[in-house]
């Protein structure tokens, strides 16, 4: 009877314990596909801030070469 009310409580503790390991992978796996979503999001941004530093320096190559126009033409 010892042996069989021991089983029991060994096989509560083990639910218990499988039951605290699921929900810790519960929590990992949303961790990491957040950890996934944010290093996307990362590399969305890097690639706008390129082009938009692309679009600047065209910018500023235009502006610097409108600047030597009309210097030219009022000289």
């Amino acid at each position: 009877m010892e042996l069989e009310n021991n089983q029991e409580i060994s096989i509560e503790k083990l639910k218990i314990i499988q039951n605290k390991f699921e929900d810790t992978l519960k929590v990992l796996e949303k961790n990491v596909a957040e950890s996934i979503a944010n290093k996307q999001k990362l590399n969305a941004i890097k690639q706008d801030l390129i082009e938009a530093n692309k679009k600047f320096n065209e910018s500023q190559t235009y502006l610097e070469d409108l600047k030597l126009k009309l210097k030219n033409a009022m000289k």
